[in-house]
């Protein structure tokens, strides 16, 4: 089997109504692997951009369990904790060298073909709401990015071994009227291939917000869809089976009506605008906290 059908087959069954950010994923890891990039870049910098929930951090979590053997050992940057505080690169030091020795520190729970094709040193960065990075920070960001070198206060880490993923917010309403202000229906790309209006518009948009600078060094931009009805209740499923599957350890049965999967559904439907998050939410509150009052005080077992 070609290695990026098998990649792409691996993360669709973990990210549910993202077809193409998948693939997206998938390209680049493959031509990482296949060693096409310059010498001193990373090995490739992906920027996902969508709405709140439709799956940006998701697919981090993906990539980091199918080359990494394990979620936890991803490194996280908050940007918005960058923009509050009063010197930006020595709390890029401390967040960057917290997740970098964690990442270190945790094994891999289950190897994957993949985890053998990488070097051990091999790291996935993800810097979450780049768009409220202050600017001086982006562009320290692209210069690191182009020379494969991260300069933060007291800190120096080598990003040529690295994957570095950017998350964007951008609301389905925000998209709407970008791309009631755009002009023209299709341009070309790079490899002369239609696009369609919305992703010009988009991506002339963040082309504004980040600056041409950083949005020059991105090598992807992985566009995600907001989820629809048909999404949401395959996540459900998902969910449910995570439940059941957990309950079945402790030899507890687990069978829900339809009438309550439609309860747990109405939060998540009523507001598409926020995914995943409105259904977690209502799935924690009223089944997960609800069963582990029980277990732990005796009454289900």
């Amino acid at each position: 089997m070609i290695l990026s059908s098998y990649l792409t087959h691996i993360l669709k069954e973990q990210v549910v109504g993202q077809e193409s950010a998948v693939s997206a994923a998938a390209r680049a890891v493959t031509l990482a692997l296949a060693g096409r990039r310059h010498d001193c870049r990373p090995l490739g910098v992906l920027l996902f951009v969508g709405p709140i929930g439709a799956g940006k951090t998701h697919l981090a979590q993906a990539l980091a369990r199918v080359m990494l053997g394990h979620e936890r050992k991803l490194i996280y940057v908050n940007c918005q904790q960058l923009s509050q505080s009063a010197d930006p690169l020595l709390n890029l030091n401390e967040q960057f060298s917290a997740g970098y020795w964690f990442c270190r520190a945790t094994p891999a729970s289950q190897p994957t073909p993949f985890t053998d094709c990488f070097s051990p040193r091999l790291s996935i960065v993800v810097f979450e709401e780049i768009d409220k990075a202050p600017a001086t920070f982006r562009d320290h960001l692209a210069a690191a990015i182009d020379r494969g070198e991260l300069h933060a206060r007291g800190g120096f880490f080598s990003l040529r071994n690295a994957f570095i993923i950017l998350t964007n917010h951008l609301s389905r309403k925000k998209t709407d009227q970008i791309i009631g202000r755009s002009i023209g229906f299709s341009r070309e790309d790079e490899n002369g291939n239609d696009m369609p209006r919305q992703h010009i518009a988009v991506l002339e948009e963040i082309d504004n917000m980040l600056g041409t600078y950083l949005v020059n060094n991105i090598d992807e931009i992985v566009l995600f869809e907001q989820l629809t009805e048909r999404y949401i209740l395959m996540l459900l499923e998902r969910r449910l089976a995570e439940i059941e599957r957990y309950l079945a350890v402790s030899s507890i049965g687990f069978i829900i009506s339809s009438e309550a999967k439609t309860f747990l559904l109405k939060p998540g439907l009523e507001d598409l605008s926020h995914g995943m998050r409105q259904l977690n939410r209502a799935v924690r509150n009223y089944l997960e906290f609800p069963l582990a009052d029980l277990m732990l005080s005796g009454q289900l077992s």
